[in-house]
Order: structure tokens, then sequence, then C-alpha cells
């Protein structure tokens, strides 16, 4: 494909995603249409039909192109360092997010955001769960589960309300409280 076709289409798709992304904050995302879509984007139905089939398709790139990016987000921050170094770990997250945020507060309007950050934290439970295993002595397996997902649910849910407005802070705040509130949790889950 030629550099000029690559670019148009690239160009193409990211106006579907970003229309998408506009019309799931104006109304239910099960009523969205492709002629919704098209007129939002303002390209033509040959051109959305050239890169997906419907509207799921979109959602679908949208969520596995955005879980593919935190993962490889994770993977270069080292996963040994999430573990020992979490408000770090959420302060990127969050200035990954903050790089497009009327985007990223969009989709958080939908499950859409939500999908794909479970789809990641399930990604790394293992690897968590193996971590905690290794650094408490004597560790139950029902109380790491319930430890990591609270931790997880908890992280997942104030990253989401600072999407959407409801928390306040630069990126480094929010990690800098999640990763006290992380901290206290851990001192009691230790204690146990």
């Amino acid at each position: 494909m030629p550099k000029a076709e690559y670019r148009s289409s690239i160009r193409s798709k990211n106006l579907i995603k970003k229309a998408l992304a506009k019309l799931i904050h104006e109304k239910d995302i099960a009523k969205i249409t492709v002629s919704d879509i098209i007129r939002e984007a303002d390209i033509s139905r040959g051109t959305f039909y050239a890169h997906y089939a419907d509207v799921n398709a979109v959602i679908n790139q949208i969520e596995s192109e955005e879980l593919k990016n935190l993962i490889d987000f994770v993977d270069k921050f080292g996963f040994e360092n999430i573990t020992t170094n979490i408000s770090d770990f959420i302060t990127l997250i969050c200035e990954y997010l903050n790089r497009d945020m009327e985007y990223y507060r969009m989709l958080a309007q939908s499950n859409i955001l939500n999908n794909f950050i479970w789809r990641l934290v399930n990604v790394y439970y293992e690897k968590l769960h193996s971590e905690v295993v290794a650094t408490v002595d004597n560790a139950d397996s029902d109380e790491i589960n319930f430890y990591l997902i609270y931790i997880t649910s908890g992280a997942k849910t104030v990253i989401l309300s600072w999407l959407n407005g409801e928390i306040k802070g630069t990126p480094e705040q929010v990690g800098e409280r999640i990763g006290k509130l992380v901290a206290l949790n851990q001192q009691y889950f230790i204690n146990q």
C-alpha cells in the first residue's frame, strides 16, 4: 500500500473512532448507527465499510488497540516496578490517558474503557498474585484474591472517576493518592 493511501486509511479510521467516541457521549451505544458515525466523521459510507463491517467492529478495534497500547505501556514500565512503585505506575497511566483526555473521557461514558481496563487487570492478575504470594509469608490464596480484587477495583474506579471529572488533580496527584491508599491496605494485608 503506498504511503499516501496508508496515511489516508489511518486518518479515516481515526475519524471513525473519534466520531464513535463522541456519539457514545451523546447517546446509548446500542442506538448508534453507521449513518450516525459517517455523518459525525464526515466521511462516505464506502469509506466506513472499507475499514469496518459495522459499529461493533469499531468498538472491538478500539478495545483491542487500547488494550494492546496499555499492555505495551505496562511492559515498558516493567512489571516488577508495578508492585514496588504503584504511585509512578498509576501516574503514568493517567498521563497516558491525559494525552487525549477528551477521547478517553468519552470512552469512559460507555463500557469500552471499563472493559479494556478489566482485560488489562486480568492479563496481569496471575503475575500480581504470584508477586504477593512471594512477598507475604504464609499467604492465604483467598485473602490474596480478596486483596487484589479490592485494590485493582479501587484503582480502576478512581481512574475512571478522575477521567469523568468527579475527582480533581494532576496525574501525579492521582498516582500519589492511590499509592498511599495501596500502601495503607498493603500494611493491613501483611499484618493479617
